[in-house]
């Protein structure tokens, strides 16, 4: 479970549209397979890490801004790939 207001303190979302953006991103759009792509993204990057840890920053438990920063990356390119999949069933 993702504790968002802690999310909000640690890495300063204070304006409500990033809070809302936020929030998305992590609810709606990370894969479910998010930890793995995570491992590999920062793997690609010489930064190791386990999927304890990752699933840790992701709930709120550890702050770590690198591990952050990759969550909130993969869930981005997953949101785009969300929108361009409704926007092709539309036409």
């Amino acid at each position: 479970m993702t504790n968002l207001n802690k999310l909000y303190i640690y890495y300063d979302v204070h304006s409500p549209k990033e809070q809302e953006t936020l929030k998305d991103l992590l609810t709606n759009h990370l894969p479910k397979e998010y930890t793995a792509k995570v491992i590999l993204k920062l793997a690609n990057e010489d930064i190791k890490v386990d999927s304890q840890t990752v699933r840790n920053v992701k709930s709120g438990i550890s702050k770590n801004i690198l591990i952050f920063n990759a969550i909130v990356e993969i869930a981005s390119k997953y949101k785009a790939i969300s929108n361009r999949l409704k926007k092709n069933l539309n036409n």
